[in-house]
Formats: C-alpha cells, sequence, structure tokens
C-alpha cells in the first residue's frame, strides 16, 4: 500500500511540475515584500533586500526586479532584521526587528537616499499594522499572549475564540470526550480545517481536530475565519494553522505547574443546584519545555512535555427502587493526558532549510456516553483510550532570488478504543437510562499519508504560489454496539403488584421490547474505509499599484472513494431498488477566489472585499453507515416483551431476566415472539448524487491604525451554503434476517445554510507593557 501511495504521490508531482501546496490549510510561514524607489519615485531594479532572524542568524536576500518590486516568501515566523542597499544609495536597515506572524504577508516599502552605500539610515520604526494585500478575515494570536493566556484545560484550540466570528460547537466526536470544536462563521464544527506546522490535523472519520499539543508548544497561531486565498481547501468553515515553536541560539527552556481545585471550577448555568452539591474536581498540569542550538546558525532543537492529571466527575441518576425515587448525584470521571512535541530545524545551506516534528498524545479517561433519556446512571459511563503520532518532514529551496519551492511529508497515526465499566444491557426507562450503553465496545483506527509541495515565484508584480497536495486517509472500524442488548420500560417504577407475590417492586415492571445484536460474539467490522484527496491551485497576489492589490485563485478538489464507488456491489441487494443509475465522483470541485485590497496614501486605512467558493470535506463516517447499518451487517433481533404474556425463551446472558446489579430482576422477561414492523435500525445507502458540501463566502471590511499602536477593524460577511448531508427517510424494505421492515434511509446533500454577521474589532499592539484586543459579534445562522 505505501508503495502505491509514494507511486501516486510522485505522479501528482510530475503532473504540477514539482509544485503542490499543503493540503487544505496556509502554510506556516510568512512573507515580506515590497517596493525599493529612489527619492524621485522612481523604482530601483536591482537593489539587495537582506533579511536575518534574530533568535537563529538565519539568513535570506533578494534583488528587485524591473519593477522594483521584491518578494522573500516562505520565511519561518519570528523578528527579523532588515537590510536594503543599491549602489549610489545610503543603505537602509530597520531601527527595531520586524515581527513575521504565520500566515500573514507584510509590506516594507522603501525609499533610498542617493549617497554612499556604507552610509546607513533608519529603515523603519515599528511593524505596519495594517494589512494593505490581503482580503481574507483572519486573526493572529502572537507566543506573547499565548504564554500569558490562562486557557480551560490548556487547549490550543480554544485561542480561535479571541476572534470575532467563532464560537464553540457542540462536541459530536464520541471518541475524544475532553476535547472542543469550533464554528467558524456559523458553520458547522466538524467542517473546520486545523493544520500543525502545515501538516492535516483533522479526524476524517467525524471531523475536528484528531491531536492535541501542548500550550508551551505553541509559537503562533492564526485563524482564517472567512474568504481564505487558494492556498486554503477542504474547508467550507475556519482554518486554523499552528507553528510549533523552534530552537534559538540560546538556550532556553521553561517548566510550569498548574492546580486547580473544586472551589476554582467554573460550573455551567444550567447545573441543577437544588441539592446544595458541587461537583467534585482537582486538576494539575505540569509543562516542561527546552530548546537551544546544535550547532550556531546551523541547527536547533525543541522539545516539551506536558501532563494532565484530572479527577472530575459526571451527573448521573441512582434509580432507588425501595424509595421509588431518582436522585442525581456525582460519579468519578478521571482523565490523564501526555503530550509531547519535538522538533530539529537545520538550516543546511543559504539556499536548502530541513525540519523534523514528532508529536504524540496518550489520554485515558472517563466520561458519559450519549444519552437517548435526559441522564444516565453511573453504569453508562464509558472509557476511552486515544493514541496519537504525528510525524513531519519538510524541506525548502531557494532556486533562485525570486523563486523558492518547499515540500512536506507527513504521516500520522490514531487508534481510540471506548468500552464499558461493567456488563449487562442497557434499561432504558421514561427518566433515566440504566445499564450499559448500547453503543460501546467501539474501536477506530486511522492513518494519513500527506504529500505535499509549493513553488513560489515573483513575476512583475505578480506574486504566484501554484501547487497541489495529495493525501490517503485508510480507517477500519469494530463496533460492538448492541452486543449487550437494550431493554425499553414502560414505567419507571411498577404500578401494582401484578405477578401476585404480595409485593409491588421491580418483578412487576413492564416492558415492551427488547434488541440484541444477532452476532454477539463478535463485533461489526468495516475494513477499508479509506479515501485518497488530490488537490491543485494557483494563487495570484497582484500588486496592480502601490495602494491597490488584487488576490485572484482558483483552487480544485477530488475525494477519490468517500462514496463507495469501489464497493458498490458490497451494499445489501435488498435496497438495489433505491440505488437507480450510476454512482459516480464528485469531479467538479472548482474553487475561484478573488479579492481586493486598497489603501490609503500614508498606509493607515485599508478596505478589502471579496468573493470566494469553498468546499467541506464528506468524512468517513458517511461511508461507514452505509457499509455498517446496510440491514445486512449488523442484524438486530428485536423480541416482544411482557406485554405479550408468552413463555420466554432465554434470550440473554446470564440466566434469563437475571442482570448484574443494581440493574432489576425483571418479571416474564423474554419471549419467542418477534415484534412486527421492527427492524435492524433502518438502512443506509449513499445517494447516487452525493456532492461534497459547498460554501460561498462574501465579505467586505475596513481597517484604521490609529494612535501609532492601535488597530480597529470591521466586516461584514455572507455565506451560503449548499450540499450538506442529511440522511432522509425514503422507504422500507423487508429485511428477513430481523423478520420485518426496515427503513431506508437516502444520505443526500440537500440542506442549506446561510449566514450573515457583522465583525468588529479593536487591538492595541504591545507597548509600554500593555496589550489587548477586544471583539463584537452580530449575526445570524440558519440552516
Amino acid at each position: 500500500m505505501l508503495k502505491n501511495v509514494i507511486r501516486l504521490s510522485v505522479c501528482l508531482l510530475l503532473v504540477l511540475g514539482g509544485a503542490v501546496n499543503y493540503r487544505a490549510q496556509q502554510p506556516a510561514v510568512a512573507t515580506l515584500r515590497g517596493i525599493v524607489t529612489d527619492p524621485n519615485g522612481a523604482v530601483i531594479p536591482g537593489a539587495t533586500v537582506k533579511v536575518k532572524q534574530t533568535t537563529t542568524g538565519a539568513t535570506r536576500e533578494t534583488l528587485t526586479n524591473n519593477e522594483g518590486v521584491y518578494v522573500l516568501s516562505n520565511l519561518a515566523p519570528g523578528e527579523y532584521e532588515v537590510r536594503v542597499e543599491a549602489t549610489g544609495f545610503k543603505a537602509k536597515v530597520s531601527k527595531s526587528p520586524v515581527m513575521l506572524q504565520v500566515g500573514q504577508s507584510i509590506t516594507l516599502d522603501t525609499m533610498l537616499e542617493i549617497g554612499v552605500q556604507s552610509e546607513t539610515t533608519i529603515l523603519i520604526g515599528e511593524t505596519p499594522l495594517i494589512d494593505i494585500e490581503s482580503s481574507k478575515v483572519d486573526r493572529v494570536i502572537d507566543e506573547r499572549e499565548i504564554r500569558n493566556l490562562p486557557l480551560n484545560g490548556r487547549n490550543f484550540l480554544e485561542l480561535a475564540l479571541l476572534a470575532p466570528g467563532n464560537a464553540p460547537a457542540p462536541n459530536f466526536d464520541p471518541t475524544k470526550t475532553n476535547t472542543i470544536v469550533i464554528s467558524s462563521a456559523g458553520q458547522f464544527g466538524r467542517g473546520g480545517s486545523v493544520t500543525v506546522d502545515g501538516a492535516d490535523t483533522n479526524d476524517d472519520v467525524v471531523g475536528g481536530a484528531v491531536q492535541n499539543i501542548s500550550q508551551d508548544a505553541v509559537q503562533e497561531f492564526q485563524i482564517a475565519t472567512n474568504r481564505f486565498d487558494a492556498q486554503l481547501g477542504r474547508s467550507g468553515s475556519g482554518v486554523i494553522n499552528v507553528v510549533t515553536k523552534q530552537g534559538t541560539n540560546e538556550v532556553h527552556g521553561s517548566a510550569s505547574a498548574y492546580f486547580r481545585g473544586s472551589l476554582f471550577q467554573g460550573l455551567p448555568a444550567t447545573l441543577d443546584r437544588t441539592s446544595g452539591e458541587e461537583p467534585p474536581f482537582d486538576r494539575e498540569q505540569y509543562s516542561l519545555t527546552v530548546g537551544g542550538p546544535v550547532k550556531k546558525d546551523t541547527a536547533f532543537f525543541f522539545g516539551s512535555l506536558e501532563y494532565r492529571n484530572q479527577d472530575g466527575a459526571v451527573l448521573v441518576g441512582t434509580r432507588d427502587a425501595a424509595l421509588r425515587t431518582i436522585t442525581r448525584d456525582f460519579a468519578d470521571a478521571p482523565l490523564n493526558d501526555l503530550l509531547s512535541t519535538n522538533r530539529l530545524d537545520w538550516q543546511v545551506s543559504d539556499q536548502d532549510r530541513l525540519g523534523f516534528r514528532y508529536s504524540l498524545q496518550r489520554s485515558d479517561d472517563v466520561a458519559a456516553s450519549t444519552l437517548i433519556r435526559s441522564i444516565g446512571s453511573a453504569s453508562q459511563r464509558q472509557s476511552s483510550r486515544n493514541r496519537a503520532h504525528s510525524f513531519l518532514a519538510s524541506y525548502q529551496r531557494v532556486l533562485t532570488p525570486q523563486d523558492v519551492n518547499s515540500f512536506n511529508f507527513s504521516y500520522s497515526t490514531f487508534i481510540n478504543r471506548t468500552a464499558a465499566l461493567t456488563t449487562g444491557p442497557q434499561l432504558t426507562f421514561p427518566s433515566i437510562q440504566d445499564g450499559v450503553s448500547f453503543r460501546v465496545p467501539q474501536q477506530t483506527r486511522q492513518k494519513r499519508f500527506q504529500f505535499a509541495d509549493t513553488l513560489t515565484m515573483l513575476r512583475g508584480n505578480h506574486k504566484l504560489n501554484v501547487g497541489g497536495e495529495m493525501q490517503r486517509v485508510l480507517s477500519d472500524f469494530d463496533l460492538g454496539v448492541f452486543q449487550d442488548g437494550r431493554v425499553e420500560l414502560i414505567e419507571d417504577f411498577a404500578a401494582f403488584d401484578r405477578n401476585g407475590d404480595g409485593r409491588t417492586d421491580d418483578n412487576d415492571l413492564l416492558f415492551a421490547v427488547t434488541l440484541r445484536s444477532a452476532f454477539p460474539e463478535r463485533a461489526l467490522v468495516i475494513p477499508d474505509a479509506n479515501n485518497t484527496y488530490v488537490a491543485a491551485f494557483v494563487q495570484d497576489d497582484w500588486r496592480v499599484t502601490p495602494r491597490l492589490t488584487l488576490n485572484l485563485g482558483l483552487r480544485y478538489e477530488l475525494d477519490t472513494d468517500v462514496k463507495n464507488v469501489s464497493r458498490t456491489g458490497e451494499i445489501n441487494p435488498l435496497v438495489a431498488s433505491f440505488l437507480p443509475g450510476e454512482r459516480g465522483r464528485d469531479k467538479n470541485n472548482f474553487a475561484p477566489r478573488v479579492g481586493f485590497n486598497w489603501s490609503t496614501t500614508d498606509g493607515r486605512t485599508s478596505l478589502h472585499g471579496g468573493y470566494g467558493i469553498y468546499y467541506d470535506r464528506v468524512t468517513l463516517q458517511i461511508q461507514s453507515l452505509e457499509r455498517g447499518l446496510d440491514g445486512r451487517a449488523l442484524p438486530i433481533e428485536v423480541r416482544a416483551g411482557n406485554l405479550f404474556f408468552i413463555p420466554p425463551p432465554c434470550l440473554f446472558n446470564p440466566a434469563c431476566g437475571q442482570f448484574p446489579p443494581p440493574a432489576p430482576t425483571l418479571a416474564n422477561p423474554f419471549t419467542g415472539f418477534v415484534l412486527p414492523g421492527a427492524g435492524a435500525g433502518g438502512i443506509n445507502i449513499i445517494d447516487n448524487d452525493l456532492q461534497n458540501p459547498m460554501v460561498q463566502q462574501f465579505n467586505v471590511g475596513v481597517q484604521r491604525e490609529f494612535a501609532g499602536d492601535y488597530v480597529v477593524r470591521a466586516d461584514y460577511l455572507h455565506n451560503f451554503g449548499t450540499h450538506f448531508i442529511i440522511g432522509r427517510a425514503i422507504g422500507q424494505v423487508f429485511n428477513p434476517v430481523v423478520g420485518g421492515p426496515d427503513v431506508v434511509k437516502n444520505l443526500e446533500s440537500s440542506v442549506k445554510t446561510k449566514y450573515d454577521g457583522l465583525l468588529v474589532s479593536v487591538e492595541k499592539r504591545f507597548a509600554r507593557g500593555f496589550q489587548f484586543r477586544s471583539s463584537y459579534t452580530l449575526s445570524k445562522a440558519f440552516n
């Protein structure tokens, strides 16, 4: 398999002429560009522009072209000293280092004075606050903010909430209970995208981030909320790009310990406080980092280690048959989490740079399972064991002063095992869910190979990025659902003495049906839930005049097998009549993008806007639903209960009607009667015309710098989404496995979304020991 992946990636690189880009995210780099002129405003061709990173000593230089334009692309985020010189002119140097941030393009126009080149003058005092080139809506959180801001749980994704237009979304992921999901501009959280150092860090099965990294390992954090360039893709929502720290010429390290008890926990407003009790809580987090030179100005290392030990609790219910009450209490929900990130950077020469990173997450926790009642008992909790590994290798080559090429390879794995804490069936009362959740045990395994490359070129006033990428994702699932069965009870407590033993207790309970897998001795296995994703793009940032820049881009994306195109022969023949015609791939995902940025002469005000088309990924959960819940792979037996008063066979083990404490002992528990009309919980088929969700994004905004260190920004966003996926019942088919009809659901692209929002923010650059940002969002969303 790996040989085929490598061959396919090589073919892709050859087709694209060696120019391909980081996947759905913006590269973890920055750009410095500008125009060099003389005192009369005439451009100066052949001027030399040199930059030197203050922390590592890494240098880059380039020459202005015939239009006096220079571009230094693919620079690592950080502070740089800048020097501009030309024959017959005084050289200019930066008064203070210029700060370059991830995903940003800084414009630094320079006027050289006539004189001797050995003479120098001051180039610039501060890094410009206003972006006069880009039309995207994004924010960058720098290292100082990341280091000093308290984050609940120290999850780096919470930094996205500092940018207007972003909000926490419901956690839909049963495999990662201690994570957060971000909704950008009103879109679904699972549609967002996350990269770390340019490497894809998304869960292709259910969406969201697949791995956490230590807050102390993050150098910069960028979130593009809306209208990003063609270099970004596979997301109709926001994209998050994280840059990890690297070593410098000086040895630096940190050690920290954070403790929080129940006295300082933040309780939700919805918490039931009638009992007067608060949930127990205790958290300890320890972090250690160290970085420095392997060889000065040449090679650098960085490593981080973080451990979290958390003793929390979840709200549970306890059913007391003797007192005939359901009380609320708290059950233990511990969490242990280990994070490690290690990085090596090697400046081989002025033209060549290599980078390597390895990240690890080991997480074990106990949490509440997904409920179909208002509350669950302590036995409804489930344990999760997650192991995530990721490796990244990158190579950057300066081909000419105007051309730079970057290549990335990443490999990652994710394994989740979810299990019950006890044994027995699920007992579903009207007011409480007891016993073991029927959704466990489960196991998910996911692997990702990613090949990406970027060629950046300067041609006249055009900065061109041409590229593409390929990802191969391999997944499989073991689903032990329904193995212990589920019992539906129609009352919380028995109404009277039904069995005539002189007592009214659980032996008198009525229940309607029971459900259990027909093959309890083995889990449902869904192998080879795979997909290959291919993308190509071209992006042209055209500086038409010193005050006007156009952002022009086109991206193409293709998912090869999210619709089970290669596996239609495995679909249950019972539903063949619901699959007319041919099933093909969604091959028309072209995504044009156009934007503008116009600035005033003094560069303190800019007006920007644009329009673009963006496509969400189709998660592999859709593929697995068709292959797993097709009425054949997961047959469920449905049996009538004691309402029918038919002599029962013993369908469950342990003994008939006997369940582990504290579950009740049911009178006359099971019969051999198959309840008519009941089935396997539905058959899912993928619509032949299923498409990737598409979002059309429009924005217009203004930025204004004032008082030297302040900038105010306002953006209006309008998003219109189509082809989002929903399951719609389209009919029934008789399933002989369960002896009754099954509902057939069509997974189709028929949902529309709409978002309108006004995003306003005020920020102050760090100066005189003070920095702040404040924002307000007024929005309306519909789907």
